[in-house]
């Protein structure tokens, strides 16, 4: 097929397409998007009105729009009914055609339905779905490659799981929070079993460790630069979007329901509310401060929870190199043991240590199980020598009744001396819980520790655990 661009009186040279315009060649949506630039409807008096501009038209590549209150004509047609249901069903007809009542109706990549109280209901279920699927897909890769690296994982999170979840947020903003649950589920599982935790884990370190944000405030800040897009076209004439910004600002000056009116619940949702009004909204310097702000009020909170919580006191003041080269409080970002230890085990026997997902007593004994209480802590005494607390720094450099524990050890601190001797100094010169947290934070020596790890892990798993038979239930 051959084409030709006509522009007023001048025309291009002739070229030619193997395919055609309408099946799928690349040039297709442009050249379309060309002819129909300058397609204009004359202004009706049953056209929508955005700020009181007549709008009756979109355009998305080759998907259009014609939408008007009068009643229509057209072939392909379906109709729903939005509010509650008239007691007698109508059936709507156009001449002898009958029109199909549909519940639900995809444009331009969005769902939506008139069953739920929310209209943005079923493109929710369906994008979680994908999300999901396409995350089992990830992780089913296992039986090739074997553990899926974290660093790679979060690659392919970010490139084919991500999308399914942030999917149309700009648009759908999440106040009502039981429709976005099964997309924190699919976040949550990707992350838990990336970093090889279990399916009840803390949810906090989910994100302290990889640096992923949480899904409810990833939307909410992709939602905002589409506010900040709003606010920069300022006064730009024929901009209809800039319209029904204008349009959902009067809605929520009135008190009634839009867009801006959501954006305003979800800002008083967060860890620390923020109130904002219409003015405000229409700010650009407010605007651009409000990104940021939102940032940093997250991380505070997750750096909150990582402070109050028992289970993750080695994570405390974790501190990481800055853009000027000096060490801050890094409460989210991808730490350096996830990305430095290649084997897989070791990599998990550590990373369950530091998130307090790991098989010693002092985590294992604070539930209930099937046959037994609750154990106070100063009674999930060690396995081994029964003298101590069975607890990390206890594993795997107080205890000495193990002699296979204890050159473990020594081969351990043998081989830090090598690959991270200043630390290696610091043993014996100040307290065994210190001396972890020195570990914890060394970039040299965090394989040799990974692996000693997970060889006293393997080891205590030899033995059964010790609990006083008081707290166990008579059966």
């Amino acid at each position: 097929m051959a084409y030709t661009v006509k522009f007023g009186d001048e025309h291009s040279l002739p070229f030619r397409s193997l395919i055609g315009l309408f099946t799928g060649d690349s040039a297709s949506p442009t050249l379309w998007n060309i002819y129909f630039a300058d397609f204009r409807l004359p202004p009706h008096r049953d056209d929508i009105l955005l700020n009181g501009r007549p709008v009756s038209q979109a355009e998305q590549a080759d998907d259009n729009l014609i939408m008007s209150t009068l009643f229509p004509a057209a072939k392909k047609l379906k109709w729903m009914i939005f509010g509650p249901l008239p007691s007698v069903i109508p059936v709507l007809r156009l001449g002898d055609l009958i029109v199909e009542l549909v519940w639900e109706f995809k444009y331009v990549g969005i769902w939506f339905t008139s069953i739920h109280t929310n209209i943005f209901a079923r493109h929710y279920s369906i994008k979680a779905s994908k999300a999901r699927g396409t995350s089992s897909a990830a992780f089913a890769l296992k039986h090739r490659i074997r553990t899926l690296p974290v660093k790679e994982g979060l690659q392919i999170y970010m490139a084919r799981v991500d999308c399914y979840l942030i999917s149309r947020c700009e648009l759908s903003l999440d106040t009502d929070g039981s429709l976005l649950k099964e997309h924190l589920d699919v976040q949550h599982t990707f992350l838990r079993r990336l970093l090889g935790l279990n399916s009840h884990s803390l949810l906090a370190v989910l994100f302290t460790e990889t640096g992923q944000m949480p899904i409810r405030i990833r939307r909410l800040l992709i939602a905002l630069g589409r506010l900040k897009y709003m606010n920069a076209l300022g006064q730009e004439q024929g901009r209809v979007v800039r319209d029904a910004f204008l349009d959902s600002i009067n809605l929520l000056r009135e008190g009634k329901p839009g867009w801006a009116t959501d954006l305003v619940i979800m800002l008083s949702r967060l860890p620390t509310p923020i109130e904002v009004g219409p003015d405000d909204l229409l700010s650009v310097d407010f605007v651009n401060a409000l990104e940021t702000r939102i940032v940093q009020i997250v991380n505070t909170d997750l750096q909150n929870n990582i402070d109050r919580l028992v289970k993750t006191h080695l994570l405390r003041n974790w501190l990481e190199m800055g853009d000027d080269r000096a060490l801050v409080l890094a409460p989210r970002r991808l730490r350096h043991y996830l990305t430095v230890v290649a084997v897989p085990a070791h990599r998990k026997a550590l990373t369950g240590l530091l998130l307090g997902d790991h098989l010693l007593s002092v985590e294992r004994l604070r539930y209930t199980t099937r046959y037994r209480d609750p154990v106070p802590r100063n009674f999930r005494l060690c396995r081994l020598c029964r003298g101590s607390v069975e607890d990390e720094v206890h594993a795997l450099f107080d205890c000495t009744a193990e002699l296979r524990l204890m050159q473990l050890r020594a081969r351990f601190l043998a081989s830090l001396s090598v690959c991270d001797p200043k630390v290696h100094t610091l043993y014996g010169q100040i307290t065994n819980y210190d001396f972890l947290l020195q570990l914890v934070s060394t970039r040299k020596g965090v394989k040799v520790f990974a692996k000693y790890v997970y060889n006293v892990l393997a080891l205590f798993q030899e033995f059964p655990r010790y609990f006083p038979v008081v707290f166990r239930w008579n059966t």
